[in-house]
């Protein structure tokens, strides 16, 4: 048999290949940001709710 290979060529430009991933970092940056700011809140609440309680509420 003949030795032909299929050679795929993307029609991805250079611009689309470096946006992407600078897009897949703020993505990410902005879902870290959000997790930790509601870890944030809820360690706040948490301490508001144990301040209310009664010390020793059985």
């Amino acid at each position: 048999m003949g030795g032909q290979r299929l050679v795929r060529t993307s029609c991805v430009s250079p611009k689309a290949l470096y946006a992407r991933p600078m897009a897949l970092r703020q993505l990410y940056t902005d879902a870290g940001s959000l997790i930790r700011r509601g870890q944030q809140e809820a360690r706040i609440a948490a301490a508001a709710a144990a301040a209310e309680q009664p010390e020793n509420s059985r």
